[in-house]
Order: structure tokens, then sequence, then C-alpha cells
């Protein structure tokens, strides 16, 4: 979360429609004369003030401690997904070696054992971040990757092909021997 940024003068205007020209309360956006000295504004001002303050400690905190900055957020979004699909996995396993899903206090009120509700959230934030990675066209940014590292892949055997001084006819060979070699991967991987 960023905190919002503050103004230097207040928001306000004069009779004439000027700006006020005013500095704003602290953490405020308006100056006593403009409701700054309101309850409610003052309590906001107090929350923002707080809110950038802890901002502050945390990004002092992340600092010292060498913490990086998200690069690829959908990457990071990826792997929050597959701990997610981890632990939900782990959970069922569990929720799978129960006996009973419920116990029974001593008024013999039912209540659903804890690895239930754990199961049960784990799957529900599973769903969320997978949403999330449609949304966000995940598969298709993996593929489009995938797409350029074979491009390059191409490129790459052809420049060595090439570059090997083959006839013409030894070149065609050395491609169509390659395309087939692809190919049984790809099936390989499939399977």
């Amino acid at each position: 979360m960023t905190v919002e940024t503050l103004p230097a003068k207040c928001r306000g205007t004069n009779r004439q429609g000027n700006p006020c020209g005013l500095a704003p309360i602290p953490g405020g956006f308006v100056c006593k004369w403009h409701g700054g000295g309101a309850p409610q504004v003052k309590a906001a001002a107090e929350r923002r003030l707080a809110a950038r303050q802890l901002e502050q400690s945390a990004e002092a905190v992340l600092a010292h401690e060498g913490v990086l900055a998200v690069e690829d957020p959908l990457q990071e979004l990826g792997k929050l997904a597959s701990s997610a699909k981890a632990l939900m996995e782990a959970l069922g396993q569990r929720v799978n070696a129960l006996e009973q899903i419920e116990t029974f206090d001593e008024k013999r009120a039912p209540h659903v054992r804890v690895a239930v509700e754990l199961y049960e959230r784990a799957m529900d934030r599973t769903h969320r971040l997978l949403n999330s990675l449609i949304t966000h066209g995940y598969t298709e940014r993996q593929v489009a990757i995938a797409e350029q590292e074979a491009m390059l892949v191409a490129g790459v055997i052809r420049r060595v092909v090439a570059g090997l001084g083959l006839s013409k006819d030894q070149q065609d060979r050395a491609q169509e021997l390659l395309a087939a070699e692809f190919r049984a991967l790809e099936e390989a991987a499939r399977a």
C-alpha cells in the first residue's frame, strides 16, 4: 500500500474561488479554516500520518534486510499459486485420513474439524490465485516466452548449420534431422 501524497497547500478555496494557499493540517488535505479542525478530518489525518510512518518503517526494514523488489509479478503470482496448491493437497491428505469430519462438544453440538476448515480455505485461496493468473494472461505469456526461446534456438541452429560449410543438400538434411528430433522430444514430453 502506498500512502497518498499530501498537498503542500490547502485544497480549499477562498470566497473569490482562488486557492487557499495556507498549509494543510499535518497529514491532511485542508487547513484548519477549511475543515481541518473537524474531528473526523483530524482522525483521518492522524491515520494517514500513522500509515506513512508504518510504510517508511517497513521500507527501512526491507532495505536493511536486502529484500529485492518483485521483478515479474506474474511469475511471483505463479509461485504463490503453486505454494497454495501444494498446501491444499497436503491438507486434503489430512482430511482424507480423518475418520470423522465432525467432533461434538459436551452439549452434543457438532464442530467441523480444523483440518477441514483449513482445507476449504486453501481451496479458496488456490482458486483465487489461479483465477488471477488466468485473468492476467499468465498462460499466454508463458506460451509467448516459450515461442521466443524456440525462435532463438532455431536461429542458433540455422547459423551453426550454415557455418559448417555444408552443401545445400547437407544443410537441408541437417534441418530435417533436427526437426525430427524436436518432434520426438515434444512427443516424449506429452507422454
